[in-house]
């Protein structure tokens, strides 16, 4: 195994086992919690996410789940340098590993053997993980369609673009951007872009009153080819110049937008296929997201999503 050094003052078990993957390029560590001191948790989980150390976008500090869990997570976000109450992307990178590496021997944890399905508890609540051979990882999101409706989900108008809140995702379209900015280029993305998106960005948090440090953020474009749905990026910190090809729960919380905004008819079982991953630097990409909903009185009611592209890329031992 592959041993990483982390100078500095911040005090880490030695040999600290970790598992690094990616969903679409969207990049995950998984690290034991009880290796990590409390007091400093948050502070070493995002050394470890920022390069030249380990790298990565969420860190998932798991342990032992209880009653209707089977493993519990904290999530640390490097995007908001704050913790994470949920992430698709960790779901499947979890679910990967589950199926293919011995978790309980490589954790130390006191984990059932692999199975079908895995529980796991966040912030928020449930995500069963579901494993098959044909349709891969499948993570259950019935919990952030729950958490999104609670903290409300609404749509209105930022810096005279359409827009949506979705929970505390800010979710926005191609074409209302180019509305106001006809210029805007999205493949690639280029420097006047990204500055409007950060400019959205900021004001979106303070007309729709989400935390200061919500970094949460997903666009939608056009479909790149007929059997998709639409192309999806996710800008959630474009004044440091990071950004994310995929995100689970932001291709969720776009779906949810797209029946809240009526461009998606009837009920029932929907199923939607977007364009994500590769570079991020272009909307879309050469993967798919997958996201099944039930529709009910205009509502989605339930929700599960899956990736075409998700790898364990490393793992072996911290050492601090």
């Amino acid at each position: 195994m592959e041993n990483i050094y982390l100078p500095g003052d911040l005090q880490l078990k030695k040999g600290s086992p970790f598992l690094k993957g990616h969903m679409g390029g969207n990049e995950i560590v998984l690290v034991p919690r009880r290796d990590f001191p409390e007091k400093s948790r948050l502070e070493l989980g995002l050394k470890v996410l920022q390069p030249p150390h380990i790298g990565g976008d969420q860190l998932g500090l798991l342990y032992e789940g209880s009653g209707d869990s089977d493993l519990g997570v904290e999530i640390v976000d490097i995007h908001s340098r704050d913790y994470l109450p949920m992430c698709g992307g960790l779901t499947q990178v979890l679910g990967r590993a589950h199926r293919e590496l011995d978790l309980p021997e490589l954790f130390n944890l006191d984990l059932s053997e692999p199975t079908d399905m895995l529980e796991l508890k966040t912030e928020i609540g449930i995500f069963p993980i579901k494993n098959s051979q044909d349709k891969g990882t499948t993570t259950v999101m019935d919990s952030f369609v729950e958490f999104a409706y609670e903290r409300g989900v609404e749509a209105g108008s930022v810096d005279g673009v359409s827009s949506f809140r979705i929970g505390d995702f800010f979710v926005t379209f191609v074409e209302e951007i180019r509305k106001k900015y006809p210029d805007a280029s999205f493949s690639p993305l280029d420097r006047a872009t990204k500055e409007i998106l950060i400019g959205l960005q900021k004001k979106f948090r303070k007309e729709f009153a989400t935390p200061g440090e919500n970094r949460d953020f997903a666009v939608m474009g056009e479909r790149g080819n007929e059997s998709s749905d639409g192309r999806v990026i996710f800008p959630h910190n474009l004044s440091e110049e990071s950004l994310e090809p995929t995100c689970g729960t932001g291709t969720v919380a776009v779906a949810v937008s797209l029946v809240e905004r009526g461009s998606i008819d009837g009920a029932g079982e929907l199923e939607l296929d977007f364009e994500s991953g590769g570079s991020a630097e272009s909307i879309g990409g050469p993967e798919v997201t997958n996201v099944t909903m039930e529709v009910e009185s205009g509502k989605v009611k339930r929700a599960k999503f899956s990736h075409s592209q998700v790898e364990i890329l490393a793992f072996g031992e911290l050492y601090l």
